[in-house]
């Protein structure tokens, strides 16, 4: 089979060029990157591939698109999983130096908005997430492209492939969400506040190595899916599905990369304003109605004063819903309801908030029910993000969790244990209440677990 070159700069700086071919697997394709580099032993190692135009990640496979010595893809390789005695120390040190270094950047950067912020009004100066949002751009293109129906159609399964599609196109498929589901129509939505909404929401995520905009759609289109494969779509309200299509949209707004333990043992800001209390979900739900504040971008300007107010209580609920400490309590919670003596009631609000509240706690955890080649590397940026975080822990002399060292965490392992004791266990329970769950949806997910195990 025909391969076409793809050209790199390694760690930024030394020129190489491999050559890809479509029938090449992950692994295979790790191991020509990591050959042009001049490394043999992959054991261990994260690959980082960024496309230096528009900072974005690049996810590492056989759908790697061909580029051209003008557009060379950085790849950056970094050392996970346990070295030898000598090797580890000197990469702790250089870990413990490069998390210094990060900390002084903040602190410049800090000073710098201070300093910036010393003319604004007493109310930006407290509010974070007024000022996160302060001058983004909220202009989006008149047009939007018209997607063929093979892809429309293909939008609806949870195997989309999300790595397919550029930025500018993502929104346009969220759009397109919105239009299938009869929502432009219904809440007399603005396509151009629609637009300008979905920029000003892109622009507001950060370019982490998982919590990014790509991630956003990736939640948001598998929400979609669920929907479309179970059929609940039709027993939500048209507001229930405009609740959960801008509720995924803006889950981790702002994610600044270091989870809410960090927030609060660090106490930052945000540990401080929200008094420990999900600071991160409470900042992503600040910051979306933020811009949905703004006249130019609020989607739920049409909606009546109660609409509006129940679409508020309900997006809120599901963005703090994704905080994993109350995964315990919202478990428990739902299998009152679906195991109950009388079963679940889609008659019951109190029901129907639950479920909508599940579904995008679902969506956001839900990488595993793809194929391998579209998760895989999910897994490795968020391991990426995981090691950054207990990289700067260690540095600032905080607790840090085990399952983000990089000196004992492996793949595998951390794999094996998420999906056996979280993903399984949630997906079944809403399986209970959705009909049509087990073959697209869960039956994935086993066979995940199948193939981390295998590696272990």
């Amino acid at each position: 089979m025909s391969g076409y070159p793809v050209y790199l700069a390694i760690n930024g700086e030394l020129p190489a060029a491999v050559e890809i071919t479509p029938d090449l697997s992950i692994e295979e394709v790790r191991t020509v990157l990591l050959a042009a580099a001049g490394l043999n032993d992959s054991v261990g190692r994260v690959l980082r591939l960024v496309r230096p135009s528009d900072g974005v990640l690049l996810a590492v496979g056989p759908h790697l698109a061909a580029n051209t010595p003008d557009t060379r893809y950085y790849l950056e390789i970094k050392q996970d999983a346990f070295v030898p005695q000598t090797m580890d120390r000197a990469m702790s040190a250089v870990n413990v130096l490069l998390a210094q270094v990060s900390l002084l950047k903040e602190k410049v950067a800090t000073s710098a908005s201070q300093v910036e912020s010393s003319t604004e009004t007493q109310d930006d100066e407290i509010l974070p997430a007024k000022r996160r949002i302060k001058g983004k751009p909220i202009t989006a293109p008149l047009t939007h492209r018209i997607f063929d129906t093979s892809v429309t159609e293909e939008l609806k399964n949870p195997t989309f492939d999300i790595w397919k599609w550029e930025e500018p196109e993502m929104a346009d498929l969220l759009i397109h969400m919105f239009t299938e589901f009869g929502l432009i129509e219904h809440f007399k939505i603005s396509e151009t506040v629609l637009g300008q909404f979905l920029e000003c929401v892109r622009s507001s995520y950060n370019i982490n190595p998982f919590h990014n905009f790509r991630h956003c759609f990736c939640v948001t289109q598998m929400m979609y899916g669920l929907l479309h494969v179970t059929n609940v779509k039709d027993k939500l309200t048209p507001l229930e599905k405009l609740t959960l299509l801008v509720a995924c949209i803006g889950h981790d707004l702002d994610h600044p990369g270091f989870n809410n333990a960090y927030q609060v043992n660090a106490a930052t800001e945000l540990s401080l304003l929200y008094n420990d209390m999900s600071p991160l979900e409470n900042h992503h739900a600040a910051v979306l109605f933020t811009i949905l504040k703004m006249p130019e971008t609020n989607v739920l300007g049409s909606l009546s004063d109660a609409d509006y107010k129940e679409a508020r209580k309900q997006i809120i609920g599901c963005i703090l819903a994704t905080d994993m400490a109350k995964h315990g309590e919202l478990m428990l919670k739902f299998k009152g309801f679906a195991e109950g003596p009388n079963g679940f009631n889609f008659d019951d609000p109190a029901h129907r908030t639950l479920l909508l509240q599940m579904i995008t706690k679902c969506a956001d955890i839900s990488n595993e029910v793809r194929p391998k080649h579209v998760s895989e590397p999910w897994v490795d940026n968020l391991l990426e993000e995981f090691f950054t975080q207990s990289d700067r822990e260690k540095a600032e002399g905080l607790p840090f969790a085990p399952f983000m060292d990089r000196q004992k965490v492996t793949k595998s392992g951390a794999q094996v244990g998420f999906i056996g004791f979280v993903m399984i266990p949630l997906f079944e329970l809403v399986g209970k209440v959705l009909p049509n769950m087990e073959e697209p949806v869960i039956q994935p997910i086993r066979k995940a677990l199948e193939y981390y195990k295998s590696l272990a």
